[in-house]
């Protein structure tokens, strides 16, 4: 099967899987194929760069967070719901990778299972800075707003 055959079918699947994630968490009706779309952003952005690049797992997953975080915070805004990102993360998560770490271990093959485990580890790592750097900056940029406008406002009144 050629690699965008692949690719697209990944990227949709995911949607489907974060919908599935979603009805399994509880999230309002409204908001299913809303985080769907969140969550094959993210995914798609993850899977191109893995392999239509070449790039690191964890540079990859790095760069679907902060794409799946970025489509997070703008639909969080737009639809005033904050639980878009929640079922979205689900496809990036390295859960094979933990499960092959642990059954390495368990089969005695210590070198192969720590080495997939830091691996795993440095995924999660990658896509626990994506979400911080993204909430971070829209945090910072609603505060810095909200301290301009209150600045003009007084600015205006006289003191």
């Amino acid at each position: 099967m050629p690699l965008a055959a692949t690719i697209f079918i990944k990227t949709v699947f995911s949607f489907f899987a974060t919908v599935a994630f979603g009805k399994l968490f509880k999230c309002p009706e409204s908001c299913l194929y809303k985080a769907g779309f969140v969550g094959m952003v993210g995914f798609g952005v993850y899977i191109i760069l893995l392999s239509g690049f070449g790039l690191s797992s964890m540079l990859s997953n790095f760069a679907g967070t902060v794409a799946l975080s970025i489509c997070s915070e703008i639909f969080a805004r737009w639809y005033r719901q904050p639980i878009f990102s929640i079922p979205g993360i689900i496809p990036l998560v390295p859960g094979l990778p933990l499960y092959r770490a642990m059954n390495y271990t368990m089969l005695n093959a210590y070198s192969l299972g720590m080495h997939t485990f830091v691996s795993a580890a440095l995924d999660a790592t990658a896509i626990a800075m994506g979400i911080l750097l993204v909430s971070g900056l829209a945090k910072v940029y609603k505060t810095s707003k909200k301290m301009v406008r209150d600045k003009r406002r007084h600015g205006r009144l006289g003191k």
